[in-house]
């Protein structure tokens, strides 16, 4: 979820990207559309990427998301309670929500509740959570968030201070983003029952060697360090003593004997069930190799880096040589991985002309980003067929109005996997003569050297 509100052009991910609009400058009409930038008669079009959310908009606007417009929202500055009926037929505060609440700090309209770890200021702006009991805005000292009524907590929360915040070892609110499956979240995250993306496991499986998923609250759904081989306690005066598993149960029976423990296990003389064979990585000493502890044999690939030959790099399991994977993955905004998507035959030059090797994130080399002052100086570039223009980008000050962040040359493209990172495809660029093209443009455009 976003922190704070964005700039219209800023935009770090095409999933929160909901509309472009586009005004494209005659070059021979001295100027364009003033009310859309300051146009200098030299063929460049303006870029506005709309919004996402509420929070994009100013004071007494809503975001239209369909549009990615901002529109003028329902007036509640005399009743504050008449919000509650957006989500009923025939009333139009600018969107359909059943929870919607009166924002009077920012021209007094209908703005749509907030769901888990969502930025607010107030208890008002959240939205009740799936427990039933109001949500509470709470502060982490990075900014407030909104956290579901405690009663229960789903899996990967705790409730603190009134409401359902993330477990530590899950992840926070300020860097949660929202979800609604789990291929909405990164790599390595689910979707929780709070609509926000999280480290959980639903298994011994989904954790390091030495951990567990912990199955009761309030560590429910994350992984913890498992007990101690033979470690003995009471749980409800009954003697309990840990297993292999790293979880604790009653003693086997019979020492020596399979009796009482699960297949491919043996009784200890103390009474704990040991895998019959490794118990960690530590006894698999030959390189690429680790300690299936379901299996208690040691197999080819590994578990981490220091099972894995030097310059090597674990990944699912499997020794790799190091180097970035893909852009997204491993590389900055406006950087290309050598060896990856549109450079997967290698061969990357960067921005100084440099070599680079596979496995190395680089600068995207001319055109991407190249400044321009009209379509004259774009005229060169014919990237998969695709024209380029010179374009103006632009944000909204906090008046509203459209200000220009520097004109860019468009680079064609087939889709995002053609441009940097943080940049986007454009498939409807407009040009001079009333048609279209594609290029890669976003505002990180602004921060190339």
């Amino acid at each position: 979820m976003q922190r704070a509100a964005r700039f219209v052009v800023v935009a770090m991910s095409a999933a929160l990207l909901t509309a472009v609009a586009l005004a494209c400058d005659d070059p021979t009409d001295g100027g364009g559309n003033g009310d859309e930038g300051e146009g200098d008669g030299g063929g460049s079009a303006a870029v506005d990427l709309g919004c996402a959310a509420d929070d994009d908009c100013d004071d007494g606007l809503v975001c239209d998301v369909d549009s990615g417009a901002c529109v003028a929202g329902f007036d509640c500055s005399v009743n504050t309670t008449i919000c509650g009926f957006c989500g009923d037929p025939g009333v139009d505060c600018g969107f359909v929500a059943a929870d919607a609440f009166c924002d009077v700090d920012h021209g007094g309209v209908c703005r749509r509740s907030k769901g888990a770890c969502a930025s607010c200021a107030v208890d008002g702006e959240c939205a009740p959570g799936p427990t039933g009991l109001p949500s509470v805005c709470v502060d982490d000292g990075d900014g407030g968030f909104c956290a579901p009524g405690c009663g229960p907590c789903a899996d990967g929360f705790a409730c603190v201070d009134g409401g359902c915040q993330p477990l530590p070892s899950a992840g926070t609110c300020s860097a949660a983003v929202s979800c609604g499956v789990d291929g909405d979240c990164p790599d390595g995250q689910t979707c929780s029952a709070f609509g926000v993306c999280l480290h959980l496991c639903s298994g011994d499986v989904d954790c390091a060697l030495g951990s567990i998923c912990a199955t009761e609250p309030p560590l429910s759904g994350t992984c913890i360090t498992g007990c101690t081989l033979g470690q003995r306690v009471q749980q409800d005066g009954v003697d309990k003593i840990c297993h292999g598993d790293g979880r604790y149960g009653d003693p086997c029976p019979t020492p020596g004997s399979l009796t009482g423990c699960p297949a491919g296990t043996e009784c200890r003389a103390d009474g704990a069930c040991e895998l019959a064979g490794c118990q960690s990585d530590d006894e698999c000493p030959l390189p690429r190799t680790y300690c299936d502890v379901a299996s208690a044999t040691c197999v080819d690939g590994c578990n981490d880096a220091g099972d894995c030959g030097a310059f090597e790099l674990c990944e699912q399991n499997q020794c790799r040589p190091q180097g970035c994977r893909g852009k997204n993955s491993s590389c900055d905004n406006g950087q290309f991985c050598c060896g990856a998507e549109l450079y997967e035959g290698g061969n990357c030059v960067d921005r100084d002309g440099d070599v680079v090797v596979d496995g190395a994130c680089f600068l995207a080399p001319d055109p991407f980003c190249r400044r321009c002052e009209d379509d004259d100086d774009c005229a060169d570039i014919d990237a998969f067929g695709f024209s380029s223009f010179c374009f103006d980008l632009q944000r909204q000050d906090e008046s509203g109005n459209a200000t220009s962040i520097g004109k860019f040359c468009s680079t064609g493209c087939r889709d995002n996997d053609d441009c940097p990172r943080a940049l986007r495809c454009f498939n409807d660029l407009p040009t001079p003569d009333g048609g279209t093209t594609s290029g890669c443009l976003e505002s990180a455009c602004a921060q190339y050297p």
